[in-house]
């Protein structure tokens, strides 16, 4: 990651306008830098730190009180879950307009960083809309396939000076979204059962414990990553 620190603020955009013009009349303008890759990798672990911690507490309280207590959980994920996606999105919008990484690092940053911000912003809204939840998990399989794409491809052609790590944190997050649709599959079920009192966690649990892992290794991996990349980028701000 820090070949990017180094280069982040050597890649300058220059847009031509005033179509028509001679092209020694052509007006160059040089935008300016807004260096926040050091900030984009540090919502990674707090998007980790509120799924462990709301999907743990669901948990631990359904097996007190049953569905009522995770219907609780997800309410109270619902304003910091949308402010994380909002933010991402916007971010990831941002990111892939204007092009401010070097080359193929825009593609491979801001692509599957706009995913993210879609799953979770989409999560937000169908837990505060009282919609069902698997409708986001198939959303979150097939971005989470995509992503572990992403990553494999960046892994083989090397793309930044640690291709490992950036394989491992693409894999654990493509992971995570791919246990993400069984997971709220579970959570649809339990709600449908609470009517009746027969919910159960039952084999669900395995499920369950593997999404954690998943989510918290890519959390660590996230965080690593960004904690390595502060040093670079508050030496050579923009």
């Amino acid at each position: 990651m820090d070949n990017i620190a180094r280069n982040y603020k050597q890649n300058i955009n220059k847009y031509a306008i005033f179509k028509g013009l001679k092209i020694e009349d052509i007006l160059v303008i040089e935008m300016a830098f807004i260096d926040d890759l050091a900030l984009m990798l540090f919502t990674l672990p707090l998007v980790s730190v509120l799924i462990s911690y709301t999907t743990i507490q669901a948990y631990l309280g359904f097996r007190k009180e049953g569905y009522s207590a995770i219907k609780r959980s997800l309410d109270d994920s619902i304003i910091p879950a949308g402010i994380l996606g909002v933010v991402i999105t916007i971010m990831a919008l941002w990111g892939e307009f204007t092009w401010t990484l070097p080359g193929s690092y825009n593609i491979l940053f801001y692509d599957v960083y706009l995913l993210l911000g879609i799953v979770i912003l989409s999560y937000s809204i169908a837990v505060y809309m009282e919609k069902r939840l698997q409708t986001t998990g198939i959303f979150a399989l097939f971005a989470g396939l995509i992503t572990i794409y992403y990553g494999v491809v960046g892994y083989r052609l090397g793309l930044t000076q640690e291709p490992l790590a950036l394989l491992g944190l693409y894999t654990a997050y493509g992971i995570a979204g791919i246990l993400g649709y069984p997971v709220t599959v579970a959570l649809d079920r339990w709600r449908a059962q609470s009517v009746t009192n027969k919910a159960s966690i039952g084999a669900w649990m395995v499920i369950f414990v593997l999404f954690w892992l998943a989510v918290i290794v890519a959390g660590i991996l996230g965080a690593v990553i960004g904690i390595e990349t502060i040093p670079a980028h508050l030496a050579h701000a923009p």
